[in-house]
Order: C-alpha cells, then sequence, then structure tokens
C-alpha cells in the first residue's frame, strides 16, 4: 500500500529507516513476515548493512515492515525495503527463481544483481559521514539539530545556525555551546489539537515569550504567519524551529504526519493528548481505535528525564492504552478531566500528581497536594459559558500542561479570559458571531466526535428558531456522511441548507453529497419543506443570514469558503 521512509521516532521504534504498509489476504502473515525477513537480511550483508535490524508490527488485514538504516541512507533503505518486497512476492507466486513471472521467463526488472549494483551506488551517493559525525556529537553534548534533504541546522530559535547539506562545517570548528533550544511542547488527538495549540500560544505571548506554532492550518510566529497549509509534520516543525525571532514552539502533530515520518524532534518538554476517537482509519495499518491511541501516544516518546505528559481522564481509549502501557511511560503524568471524582484522578491525588478538573463550575489545578483556582468556566470565553463542555475540556487540557511547565499564574489566566471563539483567536472552530440580534456559529466539525460537541453545545443554548447549513467532504464514505448528518441533527433544526463543497468533492459527482444529506435528513423526520439547497457555503449562508431574526440560532457547518463566510458575517448589517 505504502513505502517511505521514517526520519525520527515511530509507531514501531525509535529508530530511522523505511517502512512498507501492506494488505495479506490468504497467507500466514507471520511466515510472510520471516520470508520478508530473510531475504532483507541477505539484501542487508550484500550492501555491507550487517549492523541494520528489522521489525514488523500485524493488524488485522495486513502488516507494517520496518528496516532501520543510516541517517543518510533512508532513500536506498526505502529501495531495498521495495526489492524484499518484490522478492516476497515472487516467493508466493512461486516461481522458479525469484525473479521468474508465472511463466519461467527472467522479469529483466528485477535482475537482483544489477538491483543490488544500484543499491550499493545509491548508499555511497547518499553517505553523507561529516552529517553523521555532526549528528553524534551533537546528541553527546545535548545540543538540538535539525536536517532534511538540503540543510543541516544546529540550535534553535535566535542560536540557529544553517549549513547547506553538502557544505557542512568541521566538527572541530563548531563553538557547541552558542546552540541552545527554546521551550518546545506537542500536542495530538483527534479533536480540538488546533485549539489547545492557540491557546497555549496566548498563553506563552502572555507570560512574554515570542511564541511559533504548527498546525493543520498554518505556521505562525508571534502574529506573523510564515505559510498556510497543513504543518503539522516534520517540515512544519523544522520552518519553525529555525525562524530566528522563536522563543517558545507549540506543535501540532497529527496522526498523518506522525505515521508517515514519526516524530518531528526526537526531545520536548511536554506533550498533551486532547481525546482519541473515531478518525481517518484504515490508512497506514492503522484501522481500530487501539491503533489509533497508540499512534497518539508516541509523542511520549519525544519525553525524557520525566517530562510531562498531560492525558485526558475523561477518555476510555486513552485510560485504556496507559492502564496497559503505563510501565514503559517514562514521562509523569498530568490528568484533566471535568469530574474532580474521576477515579483515576483521585488515585492519582493520593500519589500527589498533578491534575486539572472542574469544581463549583471553576477550573481548578492541583499537584502535590496544592491547589490552585484558576478560572470560573463562565469567564472563559470559548466555553460560552459553559455551553461547549468541549472547550472547558482544552481550557483544562491547556491549563494543565501550561502548569506542568511552569507558565505563570496570571499568564494562564489572561489567556484565558482573552482567548475567543472567532476568526481571530480560533479560526474555523465554534466562531461566534451576532447578526440582527441573532447567535451565529461557524466550524467545520469534521468527523462524527467533533459534530457530537457542536450538537451539545447548540442544545444548550437557547433558540427562537434553529438554523443548519450542512455539507461535507467527498472523501468520506456514504455511512460516514450519514452519520455525521445524524449526529448534527440532534439540534432538531427548524431549517436545513443542504450545500455543495466544490472544493471537496474528491472524486464525487456535484449532487451525491448532498443527496445523501437530504435523504438521511428526511428519515430522520425534517419535511422537504424544511431542506433547501445552494451552490456553496458562501451562498447558503447568504441564503440564511437573509431569513434570519432576533433569537435565532445558526449553525453554519463550513469546510471551505471561510474567509468569504467570515468576511459576509462582519460585513452584514447588524439590523
Amino acid at each position: 500500500d505504502d513505502s517511505r521512509r521514517l526520519t525520527g521516532k515511530n509507531l514501531l521504534w525509535d529508530k530511522p529507516g523505511a517502512i512498507i504498509d501492506a494488505y495479506i489476504d490468504g497467507v500466514d502473515k507471520l511466515a510472510l513476515i520471516h520470508v520478508w525477513q530473510a531475504y532483507v537480511t541477505q539484501l542487508l550483508d550484500r550492501v555491507g548493512w550487517q549492523d541494520q535490524q528489522t521489525c514488523y508490527r500485524i493488524f488485522n488485514n495486513g502488516v507494517n515492515l520496518a528496516i532501520s538504516a543510516p541517517l543518510d541512507g533512508l532513500y536506498a533503505a526505502v529501495d531495498l525495503n521495495d526489492i524484499a518486497w518484490r522478492m516476497v512476492e515472487c516467493h508466493y507466486e512461486q516461481a522458479t527463481t525469484p525473479f521468474e513471472d508465472e511463466t519461467g521467463t527472467l522479469d529483466t526488472e528485477f535482475d537482483l544483481e544489477l538491483k543490488i549494483a544500484a543499491l550499493i551506488l545509491a548508499i555511497k551517493e547518499e553517505s553523507n559521514t561529516q552529517l553523521l559525525a555532526l549528528i553524534s556529537l551533537a546528541d553527546q553534548k545535548n545540543v538540538p539539530y535539525l536536517v532534511d534533504d538540503e540543510e543541516f541546522s544546529l540550535g534553535f530559535g535566535a542560536s540557529t545556525q544553517i549549513w547547506p547539506i553538502d557544505q557542512l562545517p568541521k566538527t572541530e570548528d563548531i563553538t557547541w555551546s552558542l546552540y541552545q533550544r527554546v521551550p518546545s511542547v506537542y500536542v495530538t488527538g483527534t479533536n480540538g489539537k488546533s485549539t489547545t495549540v492557540r491557546l497555549l500560544s496566548k498563553m506563552f505571548t502572555k507570560a512574554a515569550y515570542c511564541c511559533g506554532v504548527t498546525s493543520t492550518d498554518f505556521i505562525k510566529v508571534g502574529d506573523h504567519i510564515i505559510d498556510t497549509g497543513d504543518y503539522s509534520g516534520p517540515s512544519g516543525a523544522r520552518m519553525l524551529l529555525r525562524e530566528k525571532s522563536l522563543e517558545a514552539a507549540v506543535l501540532e502533530v497529527a496522526r498523518g504526519g506522525l505515521l508517515r515520518r514519526g516524530l518531528p524532534i526526537a526531545d520536548v518538554d511536554a506533550a498533551i493528548i486532547t481525546n482519541v476517537a473515531e478518525d481517518h482509519l484504515g490508512q497506514y495499518g492503522i484501522n481500530d481505535l487501539a491503533g489509533l491511541t497508540a499512534t497518539k501516544f508516541m509523542v511520549a516518546k519525544g519525553l525524557s528525564d520525566n517530562k510531562p505528559l498531560t492525558l485526558n481522564a475523561d477518555d476510555c481509549h486513552i485510560l485504556r492504552h496507559y492502564k496497559a502501557n503505563k510501565t514503559q511511560l517514562s514521562s509523569t503524568i498530568c490528568w484533566f478531566s471535568l469530574d474532580e471524582n474521576n477515579p483515576i484522578l483521585i488515585s492519582h491525588r493520593q500519589l500527589g500528581g498533578s491534575q486539572c478538573f472542574v469544581r463549583n463550575h471553576r477550573l481548578i489545578y492541583q499537584s502535590a497536594g496544592e491547589e490552585s483556582d484558576v478560572i470560573s468556566i463562565d469567564d472563559i470565553p470559548m466555553t460560552l459559558k459553559g455551553a461547549a463542555l468541549h472547550n472547558v475540556r482544552n481550557a483544562l487540557g491547556a491549563i494543565a500542561m501550561a502548569k506542568s511547565i511552569g507558565l505563570k499564574h496570571e499568564a494562564i489566566k489572561a489567556a484565558l479570559l482573552e482567548f475567543r471563539s472567532d476568526a481571530e483567536d480560533n479560526p474555523g472552530r465554534g466562531n461566534l458571531y451576532s447578526i440582527k440580534g441573532a447567535t451565529v456559529i461557524v466550524d467545520f466539525a469534521h468527523n462524527v466526535h467533533s459534530m457530537d460537541a457542536m450538537a451539545n453545545t447548540l442544545n444548550a443554548m437557547p433558540a427562537k428558531r434553529r438554523f443548519l447549513m450542512l455539507g461535507h467532504a467527498g472523501d468520506r464514505s456514504d455511512s460516514e456522511i450519514t452519520k455525521l448528518t445524524q449526529s448534527i441533527l440532534k439540534i432538531a433544526p427548524d431549517h436545513l441548507m443542504i450545500t455543495e463543497t466544490p472544493e471537496y468533492l474528491r472524486g464525487r459527482e456535484l449532487g451525491e453529497i448532498p443527496k445523501i444529506i437530504s435523504e438521511t435528513a428526511l428519515a430522520s423526520g425534517l419535511s422537504a419543506e424544511q431542506l433547501s439547497y445552494s451552490d456553496s457555503p458562501s451562498s447558503g449562508a447568504a441564503n440564511i443570514l437573509a431569513q434570519i431574526d432576533e433569537g435565532d440560532l445558526v449553525f453554519l457547518m463550513v469546510l471551505s469558503q471561510r474567509q468569504a463566510i467570515d468576511t459576509l458575517l462582519n460585513e452584514f448589517p447588524l439590523t
């Protein structure tokens, strides 16, 4: 299914190398792995990599097959693993030699000696002994470094120095003490990542740091957006950490980047897992929630010396994984929960552990038996006075992490007081507007977990009439689109605007997704008269805004055209 480099600590182990994701049908998986290992060993011997190792993971319909490799030989490692896999395929096709097809004709494209010769040449061309020497010394001296295909750098933020990969300095010419770290943290989870990243950034800023963030939306330092797009992987981390103005870094790490390449950097000061819910299953061999949870827990590999890992005690998947693997975690755990009497918090409290929870509508942080009353829920704008329960959890998690790394109480509280659900502080996440006396919320809830959270929020808010605009991405299955629609229909809308999302068709035909939404709505009890249709999110939003009156509640589920809709809402006449 996929064959790629692993550049950092990853799901299978902590070594760089190459990995193949393969689907297996009708063959004993463990027997196949032994065949693959035999071929890999043969190839490693031939190219002079006898000290490298193999690793594997079995999942329900396939395997992940990894080999370790020097950091200056990862492309060659991918080629070697591809050749070994081709040998496995031929083995199971029962060809007379590893590279004969079913007719007994030699497959010249896979002549083994030619392939090995090409591998040896590729390893020689990739070889960069000076790079490996620099990395080895940096590790020994605990000096931070970053490396990619084009550049090598030492230090983060103001201390960063960058060299072209083919013009590296001599180790004896480096003054290692010049290169310093900046406070850096990982944020992962299924939902709430971006909100937590932005809230933590606000806390760092209030603590007088020039904070930078990477996220699925942009990479940003202070108020300056360096670039927009999905930068939740290693490339975004490298760009950010090399920025001279950077004084603290909040790194969003999403499932895709973690599985494709591994952790962006090996050592951070803290990490948080916001939650785990069903989303993007079926990729890279992660087919169930247990596998997804293990993927999220990869951030713990970036923590050493008992550095803090902040976990959601209300999430059953996180709890299950923690209980099964806690002896392998070297981190200090800080829990957060909506319930002060959550059993894991009670036991953790007895041991003097750190935690953050709700008591009498206030957020409390406790560590080593000492309590800090942080703030009232009603004073945090993004919680909508507690109606947005998911944002209460996001606030708890951010407080827990910020306290665990020593940010001052005053900075944490100031950030919570100022952070708003608007397009400036938290674009696309529960953005709140008041139009003609009606309340309008814009969100891009894109999985059932986040859609349920929005339904709960909306149902906790008063409304004379409820308007809903809904569209979905084409890469969701019919079943997923139906479940997402059913989830938000729990708000019992008076009017449903079904919109096309032309930018997100992703292989589907126009009209295909609206048809699924309308059929689901009718089956859920809405009448045809309650349904309307638009050819884009912005036109659908304009149509709804023309109808609303004081006391109405509007939810615009917006995947695309968010900027256009924000402009429309900000320019719309208030009366």
